[in-house]
């Protein structure tokens, strides 16, 4: 685990500092001792000349190691105060992420304990973070899932490496889901000496990717049922959907429609009506039903077109939906049964005709009566 600026920096104090030091002072002393002896033997004869330089060399040796022991000391403790200093401020704002941050975060010793247990986790588990210190998980989930914990944490410690899981766990809220990050914690020589967790809260965006899934699925299995001709369509008029209606006229799976546009699919004229409905959608941003012709497997076939814009989230058109229906026996039917009606109003106005005819010539008959009558 990483930690923050001046939690990794050496002490000056350490083990290997020191014996640097004293080594350096040992070859420092011997050199001078044996140079300085030499030197003087070699510059003075007189024995008597010779002792007081030797004084004066002893004394100026012990002021010297004294002037460059003082200054030794002196970075020595200003470098341990800044270190401390450094490892005071480091600690504090590592203490202010940890108890800032939404998600749990704490830290366990090698039989389980927690030494560290944040204000987020505290919450999860419904208890003061300084009455957890000290226990394991035991104290704080049922059995079963404590033991299943712990067993994941002695795998850390084990393989020491860094692991990403989803923990289901109960807590005084209810059943919630954990993505959980565990990772071995190490002492400044590398040895692990616990472990470290980082549990985030993810019983939401689970239930709603869940959700989601669910109603991705509703909308294929509408997609893929229904008996209309459905497509959605890019800006460029490229197909991003074909249900099986439509891969069926085309007789290609849908991966091979995909990407592909009308001119790739349809002879040119018929491409053209709609590449030109679909702009009219585009640029209106409204919904538009046409009849348009749709030849299916050389045969032209009317289809009644349901066209609408799918906008995005700034509200911009993002594609076009075309809901198709295949109108062409309806439209025949519908013919049909107008020449039908149009033939029986026609024998209805001759039947009307021939009655009136009827009426007249009976008139005429009963009035050629009434006159014989008169003559007679």
């Amino acid at each position: 685990m990483t930690s923050p600026a001046g939690l990794d920096r050496a002490h000056p104090f350490t083990r290997t500092g020191v014996l640097r030091l004293v080594l350096a002072y040992a070859t420092l002393a011997g050199l001078w001792i044996l140079l300085s002896d030499r030197v003087l033997d070699g510059l003075v004869s007189d024995p008597e000349l010779r002792a007081w330089f030797s004084l004066f060399k002893g004394w100026a040796f012990v002021a010297l190691t004294s002037l460059l022991l003082y200054g030794l000391l002196h970075r020595l403790a200003v470098g341990s105060e800044q270190y401390q200093t450094e490892r005071l401020r480091a600690l504090m704002l590592l203490t202010a992420v940890v108890e800032s941050s939404t998600d749990a975060i704490f830290a366990k010793d090698m039989d389980g304990r927690y030494l560290l247990f944040n204000r987020a986790a505290g919450e999860f588990v419904g208890q003061r973070p300084q009455d957890v210190l000290g226990r394991d998980d035991r104290a704080l989930f049922p059995a079963d899932q404590a033991r299943l914990l712990m067993q994941a944490g002695r795998q850390v410690l084990a393989d020491g490496q860094v692991r990403t899981v989803e923990e289901v766990l109960d807590t005084p809220g209810g059943r919630r889901v954990f993505l959980a990050t565990k990772g071995p914690l190490r002492d400044e020589a590398g040895q692990v000496v616990g472990l470290f967790g980082i549990s985030r809260d993810i019983t939401e965006r689970q239930q709603a990717e869940q959700s989601l899934r669910d109603r991705e699925r509703k909308l294929d299995a509408i997609v893929g049922n229904s008996p209309s001709v459905l497509s959605l369509k890019d800006g460029q008029g490229r197909y991003l959907l074909a249900n099986p209606n439509l891969q069926r006229i085309h007789h290609l799976a849908e991966g091979q429609i995909v990407g592909r546009t009308d001119f790739d699919l349809y002879p040119a004229e018929v491409a053209q009506v709609f590449q030109a409905n679909d702009e009219q959608v585009f640029l209106s941003r409204t919904r538009r039903t046409v009849e348009e012709i749709v030849p299916v497997d050389g045969q032209p076939r009317l289809h009644l077109s349901h066209i609408f814009p799918i906008l995005a989230q700034d509200g911009t058109v993002q594609c076009v939906c075309r809901i198709s229906f295949d109108i062409t026996e309806r439209q025949r039917v519908e013919v049909a049964l107008k020449a039908r009606n149009a033939e029986l109003e026609r024998f209805n106005r001759a039947m009307v005709d021939r009655e009136l005819d009827m009426v007249a010539l009976k008139k005429q008959v009963e009035e050629l009566s009434r006159q014989l009558g008169r003559e007679a």
